[in-house]
């Protein structure tokens, strides 16, 4: 039988094991989180994102998706953008301030638009066929200020916006600053009861989309 000495030798060895084997358990998930993403952004991202459907019949005309790109998203972007490339402070910043610049300055979508014919995604021409307008709290509605084809690549925006499929079109779309305004501001005043704050709206000869965020 084993003397009291080394049996509290051994009781202490095995708390040591436990403890390490904890302490791995917590950096093993905060390797995953940087390499594969955080559940955070992904909650985020979910809640910020409408998606429509417009359909005849069984054919598929289009499919909208768009991402608020709000100052709630743009943290959460910067937190996961610096984790999946391992960026310190001072370089997240410097990658993450045009987005953030651009998120104060506007109203900004990110935009997924799927067609069956390609040549008609064609939302930053100026001479395209579809009408985007964001509609305000007081219907009041109001054209983009700029749509740009996004700046990320492919594979970051499979990343970063899952709902963007591989037939889909990405575009950066801002709308003025005004359009963003709260009901009960001086210039939205009291809407009807139940008014969306946003209404994204794309129509075409394809027919209508209407994405709505509360």
């Amino acid at each position: 039988m084993a003397d009291p000495a080394r049996r509290a030798s051994l009781a202490a060895a095995l708390l040591v094991l436990a403890a390490v084997a904890a302490g791995c358990g917590q950096r093993s998930v905060s390797l995953y989180e940087k390499v594969m993403g955080s559940p955070s952004y992904e909650r985020v991202t979910e809640s910020a994102t409408r998606t429509r459907e417009v359909r005849d019949g069984l054919d598929t005309r289009f499919i909208l998706s768009a991402t608020w790109l709000s100052g709630s998203w743009v943290s959460a972007f910067a937190e996961e953008y610096s984790n999946i490339y391992y960026l310190d402070g001072a370089r997240r910043d410097r990658v993450i301030s045009g987005w953030r610049g651009e998120s104060e300055n506007y109203v900004r979508f990110f935009v997924a638009l799927y067609v069956p014919e390609e040549k008609g995604n064609d939302l930053e021409n100026p001479g395209t066929l579809w009408s985007l307008r964001l509609v305000r709290a007081d219907e009041k509605d109001f054209e983009p200020a700029y749509i740009h084809k996004s700046s990320l690549r492919p594979e970051e925006i499979s990343r970063f916006f899952p709902h963007s499929g591989t037939w889909y079109r990405a575009y950066e779309v801002a709308f003025p600053r005004e359009a963003g305004e709260p009901a009960g501001s001086p210039r939205v005043g009291s809407p009807r009861a139940g008014s969306p704050r946003l209404k994204l709206v794309l129509s075409g000869v394809a027919g209508r989309a209407v994405l709505a965020w509360q």
